[in-house]
């Protein structure tokens, strides 16, 4: 394509749509097999897609948020009795059209060159179906974003006032994102879940990092860690530097800057082929590897009572085992394969797994939930809770000790987050010496940095600069004058009584 802002569009676009197109595949298979919906649409899929629905629904995915864009063109073809009442003689074209818009799609999303002819088709066949179905306002987002440069950097133009002095309703000057104008925003979608996006699974505002992105404040936090991380996996970063710790309470932004590191981790490179990190790569500098490898366990990852089987066959059972595994595979989880077996934390050994994968980042969320649930699991004469604590001084210190190499990890601020028990407030201790130890903490999200946080999420833009100073002054002078009437009503009153 031309330039790095038509593809950014495009695969903010493609956000736009799947998360538009998934209810309505929702809403037709309900018809008939209401909410048994998705044990229907899971039969169209093929073998490696169901076992990857399953993984993401056992780790706390809603099942909409699980059908994406390789999903479609199957469920066109067995389903496509049910897209006839709207697509009516064109049913039988759905399914190709949504198979090139898939491979548009993938191709966007790997920063693979995307000629002029395949973007031409997949913006119309979007807008087409956006059209036939009737959804106004992601044809009329369609159409912005396709004729635009850069829509979300655009200033709105000025509103002319109705009468003279008179201020513009609100509606008229600011522009919710598509989801609130659709009315498809609920509470839900504020709380992010990093083992979804690892997955590849979830709500397109986390895991399609344009969409992430254009939504994003990036706060000062944000930005010292990006720094950090970035810095650490270039391999200009001292070994303190390169263990971060994130506390905060529920909400303090933890998760989001862990999403946050995953997306521009996963570019790598590729990072400055889009321009909505651009405010954030100012301050941060470019990663200058290719991509690294990234390891991400949360309190779903893997279950402490019964661990995971992998693709391949493998049982993990630990924290150990997983982080292994996802940095190197096979090769890297049998060097502490025995450990990982007999619930034993390695010891120096995750040094050599580290060494075989690097760069790599590990991120590591909801860790003391984690710790509280495997506390119940026996390890010896131990519990699993208390080897995955030690572990945390052995990855701590082999991250340390490894060039680009980095580890982000994130603790709450109090144990009544996970559980108000004395075992509870005993593990968030213990976890915050292990880590505390080496790491640097890091607050994500400032108060006086939340309402930005909140206006780039439910806003495209707030109207030009003239408008809101306008609103600014009407303000000001309406409490001024409300000052003055006040006390011209205490005048008369005191009047009144003498």
């Amino acid at each position: 394509m031309a330039n790095s802002n038509q593809q950014d569009n495009l695969f903010k676009a493609f956000g736009l749509f799947i998360e538009a197109f998934r209810p309505y595949v929702v809403s037709l298979l309900m018809k008939d097999e209401g909410e048994r919906w998705s044990a229907e649409f899971v039969k169209t899929l093929s073998t490696d897609q169901q076992s990857k629905w399953n993984m993401g629904m056992r780790n706390g995915s809603a099942p909409e948020t699980l059908i994406d864009y390789h999903h479609l063109k199957s469920f066109a073809i067995q389903k496509k009795q049910l897209l006839k009442p709207d697509f009516d003689r064109k049913f039988g074209d759905v399914p190709n059209w949504l198979g090139e818009i898939a491979e548009v799609r993938h191709k966007v999303a790997h920063f693979t060159d995307v000629d002029e002819d395949e973007a031409t088709k997949a913006w119309i066949h979007m807008k087409t179906i956006a059209k036939i179905l009737k959804m106004g306002e992601l044809e009329s987002e369609l159409k912005q974003l396709q004729g635009s440069e850069k829509v979300e950097k655009q200033e709105a133009k000025p509103s002319p006032k109705s009468k003279k002095g008179d201020i513009e309703p609100w509606f008229r000057v600011v522009q919710p994102h598509l989801d609130i104008r659709e009315g498809r925003l609920d509470e839900s979608i504020f709380a992010a879940n990093l083992a979804e996006v690892a997955l590849g699974n979830g709500r397109e505002i986390y895991n399609n990092p344009v969409v992430f992105f254009s939504k994003t404040y990036f706060t000062s936090g944000l930005k010292s860690v990006a720094k950090t991380v970035i810095k650490g996996l270039n391999g200009k970063e001292d070994a303190e530097n390169r263990v971060i710790s994130l506390q905060t309470g529920f909400g303090g932004g933890k998760t989001h800057t862990l999403i946050s590191l995953y997306h521009i981790c996963k570019w790598g490179k590729q990072a400055g082929k889009t321009s909505y990190a651009d405010e954030l790569f100012k301050h941060t500098g470019k990663p200058n590897f290719d991509n690294a490898k990234i390891a991400v366990f949360t309190n779903t990852t893997n279950d402490a009572a019964n661990g995971r089987t992998t693709s391949d066959g493998i049982t993990i059972n630990t924290i150990w085992g997983e982080l292994a595994y996802q940095l190197g595979g096979k090769e890297a989880y049998e060097i502490i394969r025995k450990n990982d077996e007999q619930l034993i934390a390695p010891a120096g050994l995750f040094k050599q797994v580290l060494e075989k994968c690097k760069p790599a980042l590990i991120l590591i969320d909801e860790l003391a939930d984690y710790c509280v649930k495997a506390s119940a699991k026996k390890a010896g004469n131990s519990s699993l809770a208390d080897q995955t604590i030690s572990f945390m001084q052995e990855l701590t210190e082999a991250v340390a000790g490894t060039n680009n190499c980095v580890a982000v990890i994130t603790l709450p601020a109090s144990p009544q987050e996970v559980g108000n028990t004395p075992e509870a407030q005993a593990i968030l201790n213990s976890l915050q010496k292990r880590v505390s130890r080496v790491g640097a903490d890091t607050q994500p999200v400032a108060d006086d940095e939340i309402f930005e946080v909140i206006r780039r999420r439910l806003f495209e833009q707030v109207g030009d600069s003239g408008t809101i100073q306008a609103v600014a002054t009407k303000y000001a002078d309406s409490i001024r004058s409300f000052g003055v009437n006040c006390q011209t009503m205490r005048t008369r009153l005191n009047t009144k009584r003498r």
